[in-house]
């Protein structure tokens, strides 16, 4: 062939691989071609369930670098096994509250709509929250009232607009007339938290507080990561069986567990020491589906999008990956 054809013929190789990459979704689980996954969020439209994640590169992956993670990647998936990439989303603003980096997407469906909390970051690495809304999944708007600020002049809260201050990874969950939003932040005790806060019209916020303060000292930071101590972060709060479960990724110093649940009575209150393991091997964690008492979940771990299960009817209850195809396959109903 000559070089037109060689290259037009490249080039559909290249996307076709791109757009359907190979997935061993019960062994390794998904990734996109080039990149790895960190915090996702995840919305079902039409029988597609569509994931919305960093994109992390994959030599010496870290969220600070200039270039790194700088959109959202965007996946779907009507079966669990088979998936499409679709184009990147939501890439930074040069100039705004979110000119160097874009983290930790949430979505929370309101009727015909998608709302999006998300972190954007400076360029002084200063974390905020954001919002945004699509009806289609692809064609997603940001809010003209960005950001929220929910740490701004809090007297509880270390956070400066012009130095590294953590106010990211976002939660969104509808309850009793209110929307709730947990994320992470610091205090200025120097703990790392898992703070509230909560509005019934998505533009007045209350602030609760910390929900969840780790300990104040101890942190150990490594250039590579894999911090011997790190942030309370990726949390999830929900509401089961009459109680609320908060789902927090974090490392302690001498401890091996790094994915935790926290139950109590109310959402604005959860004690660090009776935490407990929920799911080995996991990271952060959103549901997927639900069916009575039985969640199917998935995860980041590694780099890979996979899945798991849990039901919440248990005493005490405690995911597990999915490793059988007719395990999968049996959400698909």
């Amino acid at each position: 062939m000559n070089i037109i054809e060689f290259e037009e013929t490249l080039a559909k190789m290249r996307f076709d691989h791109y757009r359907h990459p190979p997935v061993d979704i019960l062994k390794t689980g998904f990734r996109p071609v080039g990149g790895m996954v960190a915090d996702f969020a995840v919305a079902e439209l039409d029988g597609r369930y569509h994931f919305f994640y960093i994109e992390r590169r994959l030599q010496e992956g870290t969220p600070f670098y200039p270039g790194h993670e700088i959109y959202f990647g965007h996946a779907s998936t009507a079966n669990y096994f088979d998936w499409e990439v679709h184009d990147p989303v939501m890439l930074v603003r040069p100039g705004t509250w979110e000119e160097a980096h874009v983290w930790a997407p949430c979505i929370l469906r309101r009727g015909d709509e998608f709302i999006m909390a998300y972190t954007g970051l400076n360029r002084y690495l200063s974390q905020d929250i954001g919002l945004a809304s699509s009806r289609d999944l692809f064609d997603w708007h940001r809010w003209e009232s960005n950001p929220i600020s929910p740490c701004k002049d809090k007297p509880w809260a270390f956070w400066h607009v012009d130095r590294i201050s953590s106010c990211r990874d976002p939660n969104l969950v509808e309850r009793d007339g209110r929307i709730w939003m947990n994320y992470t932040a610091n205090t200025k005790e120097g703990a790392s938290c898992i703070a509230l806060a909560s509005t019934t019209d998505l533009k007045n916020w209350q602030d609760h507080g910390p929900i969840l303060v780790g300990p104040s000292t101890g942190y150990m930071p490594r250039l590579e990561g894999g911090h011997g101590q790190g942030s309370l972060e990726s949390s999830n709060l929900l509401w089961r069986r009459g109680r609320w479960c908060l789902l927090v990724k974090a490392t302690i110093r001498n401890n091996p567990i790094h994915n935790w649940i926290f139950t109590g009575d109310r959402p604005d209150s959860f004690d660090f020491r009776k935490g407990r393991e929920f799911w080995r091997g996991a990271l952060g964690i959103e549901v997927v589906k639900d069916h009575g008492d039985r969640s199917l979940l998935a995860t980041f771990t590694g780099g890979y999008i996979r899945f798991g299960e849990v039901d919440w009817a248990q005493p005490e209850p405690t995911a597990r990956f999915i490793t059988r195809k007719e395990e999968l396959t049996a959400w698909q109903t």
